[in-house]
């Protein structure tokens, strides 16, 4: 007769209906958990795309607007610039045209540099939003009569263009124009240009996009 004790065999006991609630509980709660973070850096990464985009397209504008006015020159023995404040929509938008030597070429055989006729306007889109086009015609004299037609869009979602105009005197002007009657401005470019840009935000209407600059005018009066 064998003095061993008979072995005991443990079956391996499975999970309650309660513990598996538990799991999937928890697991559901850290897949929210991952889900929101991971979906909160999306946005983020394309709200700083969005808003790295505004602020190049503003800055090329710009910069593209202070060559231009910075390169004014004389028309015979005077200068021509004129700004004009039109109506588009319901909305208000600043216009200005002058002659410069800052000529962008585009087709073979023209010059860089020649005068011509620059303009600065609004239109609005298909869609009904507004863009910010510039024209460049080179041509002999100026003529202010003749409206711009073509261009090219450099900026997109204006909500506003405003310029302001400084004399020598650095007084502030709302308009100017150089085939008028004023002494001050008569023939005579003004001293400093403070442009401004406001764009559309898409995320939040009431708080739109803003920009300004202020260009000095560098030619002998």
């Amino acid at each position: 007769m064998s003095d061993r004790l008979p072995a005991h065999h443990s079956c391996p006991r499975g999970f309650t209906l309660l513990e598996l609630l538990i799991a999937i509980s928890i697991l559901g709660v850290v897949l929210t958990t991952i889900y929101a973070a991971y979906s909160g850096v999306l946005t983020n990464i394309r709200e700083l795309g969005e808003d790295s985009r505004i602020y190049q397209m503003a800055r090329v504008t710009l910069d593209r607007m202070s060559r231009d006015l910075t390169s004014l020159q004389r028309s015979k023995d005077a200068f021509v610039l004129q700004s004009e404040d039109g109506t588009i929509g319901k909305r208000n938008f600043g216009a200005i045209t002058f002659w410069s030597a800052a000529h962008l070429v585009f087709d073979e055989g023209e010059v860089s540099g020649t005068p011509a006729e620059i303009s600065y306007f609004v239109r609005e889109d298909k869609n009904g939003g507004f863009s910010l086009w510039r024209s460049d015609v080179a041509r002999a004299k100026p003529d202010l009569n003749k409206k711009a037609e073509g261009g090219i869009i450099i900026c997109q979602n204006l909500q506003s263009l405003n310029f302001k105009f400084y004399n020598e005197s650095g007084d502030e002007q709302d308009s100017w124009d150089t085939e008028s009657s004023s002494e001050s401005q008569k023939g005579r470019p003004p001293a400093m240009v403070q442009i401004e840009l406001i764009l559309a935000n898409a995320r939040d209407a009431d708080k739109p996009y803003r920009f300004a600059t202020k260009v000095f005018i560098p030619v002998k009066k």
